[in-house]
C-alpha cells in the first residue's frame, strides 16, 4: 500500500507538471491532466486513509521515486502521455491482482483499489485517444 501510495503522489506532481510543460500535447490533453489531479489526490488519500485505519506507517520505510524521475526525463507530451499510461497501466493491473489477493479477506481495502482500477482505465484511455497508444498484452 504504501508504494502504490507514492506512485499516487508522484503521478499528483508529474500531471501538474506535464500540463504546463509539454505545450506541444494537444490543449485538451493537456486540460484532461490537470482534471486528473484530482483523481490521483483522491486516490492518495484514499490509501492513506485506509493505511491509517490498519496501523500502517506511511513512512515506515523508503519508496522509490521512479514514476518521478522518468516522468522528468521526458522531452515532448507524447513521451510523457505514454510513459505515464504504461505506469498507470501498470499501476491498474497491480490493483487488479490485489483485489483477487484480498478476496474477502479485506474488503475494505479491496474497495480502495477497484476505485482506483476504475479510474485507471480513462487514464490509460488518453494515450489511445491523442496518439493511438494501447497498452501491451
Amino acid at each position: 500500500m504504501r508504494t502504490a501510495a507514492f506512485a499516487e503522489f508522484q503521478a499528483i506532481a508529474a500531471f501538474r507538471w506535464a500540463a504546463e510543460r509539454f505545450t506541444d500535447a494537444p490543449e485538451g490533453l493537456r486540460q484532461a491532466w490537470r482534471e486528473q489531479v484530482a483523481d490521483e489526490e483522491l486516490h492518495y488519500r484514499i490509501i492513506i486513509e485506509r493505511m491509517a485505519e490498519l496501523g500502517i506507517e506511511v513512512d515506515a520505510r523508503p519508496v522509490s521515486p521512479r514514476i518521478w524521475q522518468s516522468v522528468r526525463a521526458c522531452t515532448r507530451g507524447r513521451e510523457f502521455c505514454i510513459l505515464i499510461a504504461g505506469a498507470e497501466e501498470r499501476g491498474r493491473r497491480a490493483g487488479l491482482q490485489l483485489i483477487a489477493a484480498l478476496g474477502g479477506r479485506d474488503p475494505a481495502t479491496a474497495a480502495v483499489f477497484q476505485r482506483i482500477v476504475d479510474d485507471e482505465v480513462a487514464h490509460v484511455e488518453l494515450a489511445r485517444t491523442y496518439y493511438g497508444w494501447t497498452p501491451p498484452a
